[in-house]
C-alpha cells in the first residue's frame, strides 16, 4: 500500500496557475477524495500523480520514490477516467485482460488474474458481453477491473461516476470503497459530487483556485469547518454579518443586523471584532426547546425535495435564511407568508472573522 506525498507541486498554463504549491500526503490504505469548484485544479492534481501531466515545480513521491520523471507505466497506478474508456469491439474479458497481454504476462497468470478480478467485482457471468450490451455502471466496473488487474496498489479515480445516473452512481460508490478496502489499496478520488466524497472517504480535500483550502474527515469538514469557504462549499450554510458585543466565558454574544443577538460557543474573540455567523439549515429548530437564539420572520418560500422540506425565511431584520426539516405526515404544511420563529442552539453556530475581501468574494466559487 503506497503512501503518496506531494511537496510544493505547481503547474501553470500560461498565466493560469492550475496547482499552486500543493502539499499533501495520502497515507497507506487511505481513501481520499478531492472536491472543489470547476477549474480549481482537481484533475490537474490527479493527472500529475499519474504522470499524464508533468508539474513545473515540486516533487511527487509514491511509496517514498520520487516519480517526477518516471513514465506512467512504471508508477504502479491504476487510473479510471470519467468517460468510460473501454474498447467497444472487445468483450468484458478481453478488455480486462488487455493490460496483462500487452505486458506479455504468461497466459495462465493472465487468466488467473482476470478470473479473480471479475469475481471480485461480480462480473463473471457477463465476461462474454460487449460494452454496448452493458449498463453504464457495469461498464465502469469493467474499467475499474482493467485498472486493478495490473496489481496496482494506488488507484486514481478521475470523476469515475460522473457519467452515470444518480441511482447507479450511488450504488457504485460504495462498491468502489469496498474494493479499495478489500484489496488494501490507496485511493485518490476526484469528484464534483460532495455527497459522494463525504459518504465514502476517510478524508476529504477541498480545493479552490489551485490551492488546498482545507483537508479533514468528512464529519469534521461538515460540523466544524475551519475555513469559511469550506463551510459554504461543503453542504449548505446560512451566513449573517455581525459584531462581537460581549464575552461570557467560552461563549460569545454577537449582534447581527437589526440589533438581534446570538450566543455562540466560540472563544478567542474580543469585543468589537467584526465576524460572520454561520449555521447549517438542518440545525435550526422550529420546535422551541431553548430560550437562546430565537429569530423571528416570515416564510417566503417552501420547497419539497424528497423527504426534506426547505423553508426560506425572511427574518425581521431583512436577512434571509434557509431551514431544513424532515417531512412528516402528521405535521401541518408550512405556508408562504406565515410568521415563524426558529431557534439555533449555541453549539451549532460557527463564527469566522469577517473576510478582508468581503463576504461575497470569500464565498465565491470562482
Amino acid at each position: 500500500m503506497p503512501e503518496v506525498k506531494l511537496v510544493n507541486v505547481t503547474k501553470r498554463y500560461g498565466r493560469i496557475i492550475a496547482n499552486d504549491h500543493i502539499n499533501l500526503t495520502i497515507k497507506d490504505g487511505e481513501y481520499v477524495s478531492v472536491i472543489g469548484p470547476s477549474g480549481c485544479g482537481k484533475t490537474t492534481l490527479i493527472k500529475s500523480i499519474a504522470g499524464i501531466i508533468k508539474p513545473d515545480e515540486g516533487e511527487i513521491y509514491i511509496d517514498g520514490r520520487l516519480v517526477n520523471d518516471l513514465p506512467i507505466e512504471e508508477r504502479g497506478v491504476g487510473y479510471v477516467f470519467q468517460n468510460i474508456a473501454l474498447f467497444p469491439h472487445m468483450t468484458v474479458w478481453d478488455n480486462v485482460v488487455y493490460g496483462p497481454k500487452v505486458r506479455c504476462l504468461p497466459p495462465e497468470e493472465t487468466r488467473a488474474l482476470a478470473l479473480e478480478m471479475l469475481e471480485m467485482i461480480k462480473l463473471s457471468a457477463r465476461s462474454d458481453a460487449y460494452p454496448s450490451e452493458l449498463s453504464g455502471g457495469t461498464q465502469q466496473k469493467t474499467a475499474v477491473a482493467r485498472a486493478l488487474i495490473s496489481r496496482a496498489r494506488l488507484l486514481l479515480l478521475d470523476e469515475p461516476l460522473g457519467a452515470l445516473d444518480v441511482k447507479v452512481r450511488t450504488e457504485l460508490r460504495y462498491e468502489l470503497r469496498r474494493l479499495v478496502k478489500d484489496l488494501k489499496l490507496t485511493a485518490l478520488h476526484v469528484t464534483h459530487d460532495q455527497e459522494e466524497a463525504m459518504s465514502i472517504s476517510d478524508r476529504v480535500v477541498v480545493m479552490r483556485k489551485g490551492r488546498i483550502v482545507e483537508a479533514g474527515s468528512p464529519i469534521d469538514l461538515y460540523l466544524r469547518p475551519k475555513n469559511i469557504f469550506t463551510a459554504n462549499f461543503v453542504g449548505e450554510a446560512n451566513f449573517l454579518r455581525g459584531i462581537v458585543v460581549q464575552i461570557n466565558g467560552e461563549n460569545s454574544v454577537i449582534e447581527i443586523r437589526g440589533g438581534l443577538k446570538l450566543v455562540a460557543e466560540s472563544k478567542g474573540w474580543k469585543v468589537g471584532d467584526p465576524v460572520v455567523v454561520a449555521f447549517r439549515p438542518e440545525f435550526a429548530s422550529i420546535e422551541m426547546k431553548e430560550h437562546l437564539n430565537r429569530l423571528s420572520g416570515k416564510i417566503v418560500d417552501v420547497l419539497y425535495s424528497g423527504s426534506i422540506i426547505r423553508i426560506i425565511i425572511e427574518l425581521d431584520n431583512g436577512d434571509r435564511v434557509v431551514v431544513k426539516k424532515a417531512l412528516r405526515f402528521e405535521e401541518p404544511q408550512f405556508k408562504t407568508g406565515e410568521k415563524i420563529t426558529i431557534n439555533i442552539p449555541p453549539q451549532n453556530i460557527l463564527v469566522y472573522p469577517y473576510p478582508k475581501e468581503g463576504l461575497e468574494r470569500a464565498l465565491a466559487l470562482e
